[in-house]
């Protein structure tokens, strides 16, 4: 059969394994044009290429069934549309091993640091003044108000903005994405937050101390050159919202500026 290769040809050729080419061709991503007398299945001089492609995609781990999707696909611009999601998505793993291997690289163990993935949020912000330790009441200010609204609340931050003594933050609230603010007053802002890693430190002395979780979160990352992508945050979880961990990011997950 002129112009046609048998397996054992084109694994020759571009170094794929005939077991691999075998497996693209079970799961419906490549067809073999037919067999020859000697019933060794056959493939045009067309089909190189795309076989050096599935192999490509299969290296970068994009799954089957998104390459039998992109393969199928003829419109142009969808197919690049999904190389870009998975260029994303890729890009999202590779942050991920960076920050682990230089968590893992660094002293963690003695430092009682620890890793969080910070999912995407919707985050309602009110302004707050108040000296060290004492925005308690601000705080219970603000949730009777979104319980009053049947508001959920997942979680509560406070983001330092300036001040020694007398201490200007943001007080936030994490909510439902849909959830309507309009009668709600005073509203900072409301920001829809990417997800990110941050490094952690579970925070346990009385609160009027929280500088000096502040100092050693700073400390630890100055030592262990951390970027952060964004201001410390004290965050409140639990039922009463008492435990407390401070929060630094230090890469986004997601869609980068750039791209």
């Amino acid at each position: 059969m002129s112009g046609f290769m048998r397996i054992q040809d084109i694994s020759e050729r571009t170094g794929i394994s005939k077991s691999a080419i075998r497996y693209y061709e079970s799961k419906n991503l490549l067809r073999s044009v037919e067999r020859n007398s000697s019933g060794y299945r056959m493939y045009s001089e067309g089909q190189v290429a795309k076989i050096k492609l599935i192999s490509s995609l299969r290296l970068a781990d994009i799954p089957i069934k998104d390459i039998e999707a992109y393969l199928k696909e003829n419109d142009t611009k969808s197919k690049k549309r999904m190389m870009d999601e998975w260029i994303q998505i890729i890009r999202g793993r590779l942050d991920r091993l960076n920050v682990s291997l230089h968590y893992l690289d660094s002293n963690c163990e003695s430092e009682q640091i620890y890793l969080i993935e910070k999912s995407e949020e919707t985050i309602i912000w009110f302004l707050a003044e108040s000296n060290i330790g004492q925005f308690k009441e601000h705080v219970r200010k603000r949730m009777k108000e979104l319980k009053k609204l049947n508001i959920p609340i997942k979680s509560c931050y406070l983001n330092y903005l300036s001040g020694k003594d007398l201490i200007k933050a943001k007080i936030g609230f994490c909510v439902p994405v849909d959830t309507h603010a309009n009668k709600l007053s005073e509203i900072h802002s409301i920001e829809h937050t990417a997800s990110c890693i941050c490094i952690a430190l579970a925070f346990k002395s009385p609160i009027s101390k929280i500088q000096d979780g502040y100092q050693k979160l700073m400390r630890y990352a100055i030592e262990n050159k951390w970027a952060p992508t964004g201001s410390i945050l004290e965050c409140y979880r639990g039922e009463d919202f008492s435990d407390l961990d401070l929060l630094m990011p230090v890469t986004q997950i997601g869609k980068r500026e750039d791209e």
